[in-house]
C-alpha cells in the first residue's frame, strides 16, 4: 500500500468553520501532530487515555450531536456527550478513532482523529554495528527494536478507507573527525543524523574516524511527552583512514629561466619540495611516500624513493615525469588510503648564449648578459677578450654580466663567454660563444 506522509505541526487549539475543539487528558498535554487543512482533520496524540476528553464549542448554545469513525464515514456511529450551553464534551475516547460533532454532510466539517502514543512508544533493545567488505568506507548500523507501527497512521473521513500516516523521527548520534582545511588538522565533531520510521533498524554510515559510541533516541513523541528512548552501543574501534597531503616549495624561478606552465608540479631543476602528510590520528598508523618516475623504455613508473614519516624534502635534479604517492594505513593495515597523489615535471637542460648586448646604452633594455637556462644543476659561466685573458665569472645563472670590469664598461667588440654546467641527466657539459658588445660607455 502506498504511504502517504504528512508533514508535524505542533499546535493544541483546533478551530474550524462551526467551532472549536479541545483535547485534553493523558499524561503530559495532548499534541496536535498533524492539521491537515484539505481534508479537515486534526490529529492529536495523547500519552494515554486516563482522564482524555475532547470538548467542543459552538458559536451559539444549541445541542450537540457527537460522532466517531474508525476506517470511514459509513461505519459511523453516534457518541454519547455531556451538554452544557454552547459546550459539550466526550469522555469515552479511543484510540484509532475519529470524532466530530455535527453531520459529516457539511462542506464544512472538522474531524479530531486520536491517537494513544502510549501503545506505540519505541522500546529499544540492542544496536550493534557490522563492517562487511566496504568497512573502510561504510558502517552498517543494526537496531533491535519493539515499535507498534513504523509510521502513525490515521483515517480520513471519506466514503471508502483512505489512510495517511505520520512520520516518526528518529536520532543517530556518534563522533568522528574532520577535516579543517584553514588549519589543516583533523577535529573532532559530533555528528547526529535524523531518521525516520523503519530506517532505524538498518542503516549505513561513512565509517567514523575516531573510536566511538552510537545512540539511538527517538521518536520525536517520545521526547515531547518526556518519556525519551535511548539505547547506547558498545564502543566502536575505528578503522578507517583519511589522509590529505600538500607540497609545497620556496624556489622562485628567475626571468631568466624558462620552465613549464601547466597543471603539473616541478619546473626548472633543481628544485626541492616539501611533501606533507595528514590523517585522522590515531587510527592512522603509517605514512608512506613514494616517489615513482617514469621510465619510457617500458613505459611504466619505476620506483625511485620509499619514505616512511609524515614529512618528505626531496630536490629534483633529473629531468622526467614523476608521481608522489602517498600512503596511509591503520595499525592492522585492514584500511589504506591512497588518494592523495602529485604529479611532477622536471624539465631537460637548455642554455642559450645571447649573441649581443649593448651595457649602458639604454638602462634596462638589453644592458646586462643574462643566459636563457633551464635545469642547471651546476653552473659557472666565464667571460674572455680577445686575447683569452679572463675578464670575468659567475656562477648563479640568474645572475649576469653588467659589461664592466672593475667598475669600467668594456669597450665595444667581440667577447667570448663559455659556460660550464652539470644538466638535468647528471652531465658535465661545455658552451661557448661569442658575444658582441655595443655602444659601451668607458
Amino acid at each position: 500500500m502506498k504511504k502517504s506522509i504528512v508533514f508535524l505541526i505542533f499546535i493544541n487549539l483546533v478551530s474550524s468553520l462551526t467551532g472549536q475543539y479541545i483535547v485534553s487528558g493523558g499524561s503530559g498535554i495532548p499534541l496536535r501532530g498533524v492539521n491537515d487543512i484539505t481534508n479537515r482533520t486534526e490529529v492529536y496524540l495523547l500519552n494515554g487515555l486516563s482522564g482524555a476528553r475532547i470538548s467542543y464549542f459552538a458559536s451559539e448554545p444549541g445541542t450537540h450531536q457527537w460522532y466517531r469513525y474508525r476506517n470511514s464515514i459509513n461505519d459511523l456511529e453516534p457518541v454519547f456527550s455531556y451538554q452544557d450551553g454552547n459546550m459539550s464534551y466526550i469522555t469515552d475516547v479511543r484510540d484509532g478513532y475519529g470524532y466530530f460533532v455535527g453531520m459529516p454532510t457539511k462542506i464544512e466539517q472538522h474531524y479530531v482523529w486520536i491517537i494513544d502514543y502510549s501503545r506505540y512508544i519505541p522500546r529499544f533493545i540492542n544496536i550493534k554495528t557490522v563492517t562487511g567488505d566496504d568497512k573502510c568506507e561504510f558502517l552498517k548500523i543494526l537496531t533491535e527494536a519493539e515499535v507498534e507501527s513504523e509510521t502513525l497512521p490515521f483515517n480520513l473521513p471519506s466514503e471508502t478507507p483512505r489512510t495517511l500516516y505520520i512520520d516518526r523521527k528518529y536520532q543517530i548520534q556518534y563522533y568522528t573527525q574532520d577535516w579543517n582545511e584553514d588549519n589543516r588538522q583533523f577535529v573532532i565533531v559530533e555528528k547526529n543524523i535524523e531518521l525516520k520510521n523503519d530506517q532505524i533498524f538498518e542503516f549505513v554510515i561513512d565509517a567514523p574516524l575516531i573510536n566511538t559510541h552510537f545512540t539511538l533516541s527517538g521518536d520525536q513523541y517520545a521526547e515531547y511527552f518526556g518519556i525519551p528512548q535511548m539505547i547506547r552501543s558498545d564502543e566502536y574501534d575505528a578503522i578507517a583512514v583519511k589522509a590529505y597531503g600538500f607540497a609545497e616549495t620556496d624556489k622562485e624561478h628567475a626571468d631568466n629561466e624558462q620552465h613549464h606552465s601547466g597543471d603539473a608540479l616541478g619546473g626548472s631543476a633543481p628544485i626541492e619540495y616539501t611533501f606533507t602528510a595528514y590523517a585522522n590520528e590515531p587510527v592512522a598508523a603509517s605514512y608512506i611516500w613514494k616517489i615513482l618516475q617514469y621510465d619510457s623504455l617500458t613505459n611504466q613508473m619505476t620506483m625511485k624513493v620509499r619514505y616512511t614519516d609524515k614529512l618528505l624534502r626531496y630536490n629534483f635534479e633529473s629531468e622526467g615525469r614523476f608521481r608522489v604517492e602517498l600512503e596511509v594505513t591503520n595499525s592492522t593495515s585492514a584500511c589504506v588510503d591512497t588518494t592523495v597523489f602529485f604529479n611532477v615535471i622536471i624539465d631537460n637542460t637548455k642554455i642559450k648564449i645571447p649573441n649581443v648586448f649593448s651595457p649602458g646604452s639604454s638602462i634596462g633594455a638589453n644592458d646586462e648578459l643574462k643566459i636563457s637556462f633551464t635545469s642547471v644543476v651546476s653552473f659557472k659561466a666565464s667571460v674572455f677578450n680577445r686575447w683569452g685573458n679572463l675578464l670575468f665569472q659567475w656562477s648563479d645563472p640568474a645572475r649576469g654580466w653588467d659589461g664592466r670590469v672593475n667598475g669600467v664598461y668594456v669597450p665595444t667588440g667581440v667577447y667570448y663567454v663559455v659556460v660550464e654546467y652539470k644538466d638535468s641527466m647528471g652531465k658535465n657539459r661545455t658552451m661557448s660563444r661569442a658575444v658582441n658588445v655595443l655602444r659601451a660607455k668607458n
